[in-house]
């Protein structure tokens, strides 16, 4: 009788040869599968895609639910330049659960080394085709069975993207690229990503952003640190012709909106610059700032309120040049557009276009304003500090220059909350001897009513100089000036008290080049009258009006009234002579000023050295220092003005005579044939001065070489008269001056006389 086996036994054998099974079954999906994926995707990627991909190795882990593709890299068009490739991608997730359930959960999503080349023309990308890939498939699909969906703990590291654009004015590129998120997922209407990474052309962007889907709120919180801002300089080229553009940036922003309703608003936000500089074209300086610090507290649109941190501006230096035609310096850099409006009238534009991220960031402001009319706001400190301005005006026929230096600018708390009134502060030095301090209060409630109280104090006349002799016809060789003010503006009406002094005043003799247009006044007749005995000028100037009429103007009157104390000074001038100083003017024993070009005393020059040697003689103690004041740089340019215009009026002598000399001397600078000569001369130098082409003509070492001469010359000559005056030579001497003794000193040709006891 034969015996059958155990049935437990058979089931053992099926269940080794079913787990046998699968193990293999899972092999080959682990294994040979990814394989034969990875090869079929790079054998029809261009089939595909018109892209030709390669990978290094698919893996799909049954055991570990671990899925990824390493070393990809898929390349444009037809080329070997890389589009998109990536390190490594990787995911966990249970894929037959997802099957089962509909219920897609992935975990541990890692990107590492990404990097893209993205390429805009228009509004076409170099991946647009991909989009576009399977046409207008209008298949149904059913929605009725609802698909769940979530990616936890999602990390990209080392990221690399390099963007392209015809609506930039230079590729972008950024590298080190981090971005995180806890849980993107069907279930959550809110998502919180992290992001940072560092620009290939400087900075560094840290932060992260808030999209909530079922609110319909978006928010920012951004950190850009040490942007360096010649990235921005083609953009300001666009309608800004300068050379480069120097200096950092850092930016904090933290902004929440809703995209459903454009009330909702909230920003806080802070800026900082440090060192910037930016040049005009020949690369001379613009504008330079050391630092600037702005802090937005708080906007809140949908309550009309504005909460102002610190403005603070920092070591800003601006230059600001008139040239002779009228322009400046700033606005002939301004790239215009001329365009139609309305088939009959032009309008002037800039030609940025509307992609320039200046012109964006206007127009941006521009919504703010006009969605935001702030009835709340505060403003906790406001400040310019150690600022100057320089500037130079060459509608004169002698360049005026002038320096406002060691500007401090300062502003309280100003809030529209309570009864504080706004009050600003301000001080500055003017051409390094004047001074300037003055405070303005405002009305919280309406800051169009201030108050205004300033003071200008020992002001030098003479820095004035080149606009006396053009504007008045007279040469301003010396005074000081004290002038105080206080004016009130109240709901539209000024009421302004003025109070001018002037000490040691004295205005030179009429000079024959001036503005024609203007109505030459008695000024030196006027000035010698006005002065008290102590040879003081005191006038008192009230302007009085409605600022909302558009007929009043405020400096037509000022001139008025002076021009008509000086015409009456001079049509009646019995009551004023009783105040005339009888005796030598005591501003001739503190300097001699000589004409440009000057070798040699004059009349003027000797009545002045005569009076000199006559107190050194009352004085026997006394010696006296000559410090010479010449501005050399200036004398060197009218010295290139002289040989432009001996060039332009002798073009054959090698040599000239002294009624050549008073000829050349006697033709106008602004002589329409010899402007026309230099400009022809020069045509390379647009927007320089006259005097700047007649030093390039000339060449700046040979000018400084002659005005050294004639420098030296008129050394000799005055000490040789002094000497011959009865000056004792061991009383007089020349040396240079110290900057104290220099200071607001510069100008046309002289000296400084210096006293000392010789102890």
């Amino acid at each position: 009788m034969t015996e059958t086996p155990p049935k437990p036994r058979r089931k053992k054998r099926w269940l080794i040869a079913l787990v046998a099974f699968l193990v293999t079954t899972l092999l080959v999906v682990a294994l040979l599968l990814p394989y034969i994926l990875k090869r079929y995707i790079e054998t029809h990627s261009e089939e595909w895609i018109n892209r030709k991909v390669t990978i290094d190795r698919i893996i799909l882990n049954p055991f570990t639910f671990r899925y990824g593709v390493t070393g990809v890299t898929c390349y444009e068009p037809k080329s070997e330049d890389v589009f998109v490739s990536w390190k490594n991608i990787s995911v966990r997730s249970n894929l037959w659960k997802g099957f089962q359930e509909n219920n897609w959960r992935f975990t541990g999503l890692r990107i590492e080394s990404p990097y893209f080349h993205i390429v805009q023309n228009g509004d076409r990308f170099n991946f647009s085709d991909l989009l576009e890939l399977g046409g207008d498939d209008t298949t149904a699909v059913d929605t009725s069975a609802a698909v769940r969906f979530s990616m936890e703990d999602i990390q990209l590291s080392d990221g690399r993207i390099d963007y392209k654009s015809d609506v930039l004015a230079a590729p972008v590129g950024i590298n080190n690229l981090k971005a995180t998120s806890n849980i993107i997922s069907s279930e959550s209407a809110r998502m919180d990503f992290g992001l940072g990474f560092d620009l290939n052309d400087g900075g560094r962007m840290d932060g992260g952003f808030m999209l909530d889907t079922d609110k319909s709120l978006y928010g920012i919180d951004a950190h850009l640190k040490a942007f360096a801002l010649p990235q921005l300089l083609p953009y300001l080229q666009d309608f800004f012709n300068c050379k480069s553009l120097e200096g950092a940036m850092d930016l904090d922003l933290n902004l929440l909106d809703s995209y459903a309703d454009t009330t909702s608003l909230a920003v806080s936000a802070g800026l900082d610059l440090h060192d910037v500089k930016l040049t005009d074209p020949n690369n001379e300086k613009l504008f330079s700032l050391k630092k600037a610090t702005s802090r937005l507290d708080t906007l809140v649109a949908k309550e009309q309120r504005v909460d102002m941190g610190e403005v603070v501006l920092d070591g800003a230096d601006l230059k600001f040049t008139m040239l002779a035609d009228g322009t400046d310096n700033w606005t002939r850099l301004l790239k215009l557009d001329t365009t139609a409006v309305a088939g009959d009238s032009a309008a002037t534009q800039l030609q940025a276009s509307e992609s320039n991220v200046f012109v964006m960031l206007a127009d941006y402001i521009s919504y703010l304003g006009e969605q935001i009319v702030a009835s709340d706001y505060t403003a906790k400190k406001l400040a310019l500090n150690n600022s100057a301005v320089h500037f130079e005006d060459n509608t004169p026929a002698q360049p005026f220059r002038y320096a406002i230096s060691a500007i401090n600018v300062s502003a309280n708390r100003i809030t529209s909350s309570d009864q504080e009134a706004g009050k600003v502060t301000a001080s500055a030095v003017l051409q390094e001897t004047g001074k300037l301090k003055g405070d303005a209060v405002f009305d919280p409630k309406n800051i169009r009513n201030v108050t205004v109280d300033l003071t200008v104090d020992e002001l030098a006349l003479n820095h004035l100089d080149a606009y006396g002799r053009w504007y008045a016809a007279h040469p301003l060789e010396d005074g000081l000036l004290q002038f105080v003010t206080k004016t009130v503006v109240q709901d539209g009406k000024i009421d302004s008290e003025n109070h001018f002094r002037v000490d040691k005043l004295k205005v030179g003799k009429k000079v024959e080049e001036h503005d024609p247009e203007i109505y030459v006044l008695p000024l030196r007749l006027a000035a010698g009258l006005l002065k008290d005995v102590k040879g003081v000028v005191e006038l008192d100037v009230p302007v009085k009006g409605d600022l909302k009429d558009p007929e009043f103007k405020v400096w037509p009157i000022v001139w008025q009234v002076l021009k008509n104390l000086i015409v009456k000074a001079a049509t009646a001038p019995g009551r004023l002579l009783v105040r005339a100083f009888e005796g030598a003017d005591e501003t001739d024993l503190e300097r001699v000023r000589f004409e440009y070009l000057q070798a040699a005393p004059a009349k003027a020059q000797e009545k002045t050295l005569k009076q000199l040697v006559s107190a050194l003689k009352a004085k026997p103690e006394l010696s006296v220092d000559l410090v010479s004041i010449v501005d050399a740089k200036a004398e060197a340019k009218e010295v290139a003005v002289f040989h432009a215009k001996k060039a332009f009026l002798f073009p054959d002598k090698s040599t000239i005579d002294g009624a050549d000399s008073t000829r050349i001397i006697e033709l106008s600078a602004r002589d329409t044939a010899f402007t026309a000569y230099v400009d022809g001369r020069t045509a390379s130098m647009e927007g320089k001065s006259l005097h700047d082409r007649c030093l390039s003509l000339l060449g700046a070492a040979e000018a400084d070489r002659i005005a050294g001469e004639i420098e030296y010359a008129r050394r000799e000559s005055t000490m040789q008269f002094l000497l011959a005056q009865g000056a004792t030579p061991a009383r007089v001497r020349y040396r240079d001056g110290t900057a104290e003794e220099l200071a607001g000193q510069r100008g046309v040709p002289g000296f400084r006389f210096v006293y000392d006891v010789g102890e």
